[in-house]
């Protein structure tokens, strides 16, 4: 019986990137509690968890991700970043054109 190889989620990330024209990713830490907010950019974001846990709330959603989940933010709207009692470190990446789920 074989082991499946299984995909490391860094590599996911930098494949579905890859894939969709995103720029490099970016490296961002967030201090426990802290709370980003950010008026509409107009560009899609895409990002990856490293680290803790953050909250991700806009006009439509309002979602918790935690280590190695994805999120993605179609730049459309205004939208704020929570960040959870231990603070979260995160991988992001921006693109400017039709939004596409990552």
């Amino acid at each position: 019986m074989g082991m499946e190889k299984t995909q490391n989620p860094l590599d996911k990330f930098k494949h579905s990137l890859d894939q969709q024209g995103f720029i490099s990713p970016m490296l961002t830490t967030l201090a426990p509690h802290e709370k980003l907010k950010r008026h509409s950019s107009h560009q899609e974001i895409c990002g990856v968890v490293l680290d803790g846990e953050l909250k991700l709330v806009t006009d439509e959603q309002n979602t918790t991700y935690t280590k190695h989940d994805i999120f993605f933010i179609d730049g459309s709207g205004s939208f704020e970043i929570h960040c959870g009692s231990n603070g979260a470190q995160y991988l992001f990446s921006f693109k400017n054109s039709p939004a596409k789920a990552c």
